[in-house]
């Protein structure tokens, strides 16, 4: 079980949420997700990490898992939160680079432009909301 430690809701759709997951965190890289399930019957659903001090994850309201997700309160627990999953951005070698990002996209693009800077790259940053 995962304990949410941080809950923030962003607007009325976007809710960001910071869960205690110190195995993932320690070894989650920009680029990577996880998988959640609310309870042992839920859906697996797949959420890219937007930062990973704890994993905090942002996302969108739309179906019915995210629904319940967004539902459950600081103190609430999650069944499951898997990852760190997926192949990180690759950061070594670059030397100029543009991170775009738009609307609920801008919460990972984050984690990729400070990968970036700090494998030494110059980074721009293009991002855009409704």
């Amino acid at each position: 079980m995962y304990k949410i430690v941080r809950k923030k809701e962003l607007n009325s759709a976007v809710t960001l949420m910071d869960i205690e997951a110190p195995f993932v965190a320690k070894k989650a890289k920009a680029g990577q997700f996880i998988i959640f399930r609310i309870d042992e019957k839920g859906e697996r659903v797949p959420l890219t990490i937007a930062g990973y001090d704890r994993e905090t994850i942002i996302f969108q309201k739309v179906g019915f898992s995210t629904k319940a997700l967004g539902a459950l309160n600081e103190g609430d627990y999650i069944h499951d939160f898997v990852g760190p999953l997926g192949r990180p951005t690759d950061v070594e070698g670059k030397k100029r680079v543009c991170v775009v990002g738009g609307g609920v996209g801008c919460a990972i693009a984050l984690p990729a432009a400070k990968a970036f800077l700090e494998a030494g790259a110059i980074v721009d940053v293009i991002i855009g909301f409704r």
